[in-house]
């Protein structure tokens, strides 16, 4: 292999075909594990998650009734994703209230936004931002750029930060709509 290709197990392929597609089934919560704890970080607007009023900071305590303190990120994302229309429930521990709050919910279809925010940051600059190249970022791109030419922009922040990559094709889509016609944006080479 080249320098640039990585083996990936099983898992981690699947994971990294639902984060290019752009959308997997599921809560339509960002997690991670915070001192031992199954942190929520932040729903996703418009999921279940977010419907039942699960919050930024709440603990996850149980899952099906089993506790996760311990228990590794991969393995208890893997517990709170599946088919669409299928229930999970979980025990949320939250500051304020003496017992964990139990929710059923029904797993959905999440779709993932590469283009998460695009706003006027004055009367004629408008800031996109680009957190990974899926098969949807050319078309989220265009549609926030024709929203906010509509709203007075002229000038663009395109926010690249922390983008970890992704698919080339979007990658060199979203060069196109920039770069001057005929520039070289990337090659590759065979064997």
């Amino acid at each position: 292999l080249d320098p640039h290709s990585n083996f990936l197990p099983k898992q981690e392929y699947t994971q990294l075909q639902e984060r290019q597609q752009g959308s997997y089934h599921g809560l339509g919560i960002s997690v991670q594990m915070r001192d031992g704890d199954l942190t929520v970080v932040s729903p996703f607007e418009g999921t279940p998650a977010y419907r039942l009023g699960i919050r930024s900071g709440d603990i996850i305590s149980k899952i099906e009734g089993e506790e996760t303190r311990g228990l590794e990120l991969d393995a208890a994302v893997k517990r709170l994703r599946g088919p669409k229309g299928s229930e999970v429930t979980i025990s949320i521990t939250r500051s304020g209230y003496d017992q964990p709050l139990d929710f059923t919910i029904v797993r959905d279809k999440i779709d993932l936004k590469s283009v998460p925010y695009a706003f006027m940051l004055n009367e004629n600059t408008g800031y996109l931002r680009i957190s990974d190249f899926t098969e949807t970022t050319e078309d989220e791109l265009h549609e926030n750029l024709v929203k906010l030419q509509m709203e007075g922009a002229d000038r663009l922040l395109l926010d690249l930060r922390d983008n970890p990559g992704g698919l080339l094709d979007q990658a060199v889509a979203v060069s196109n709509k920039f770069l001057e016609k005929g520039s070289l944006i990337v090659y590759t080479r065979g064997r």
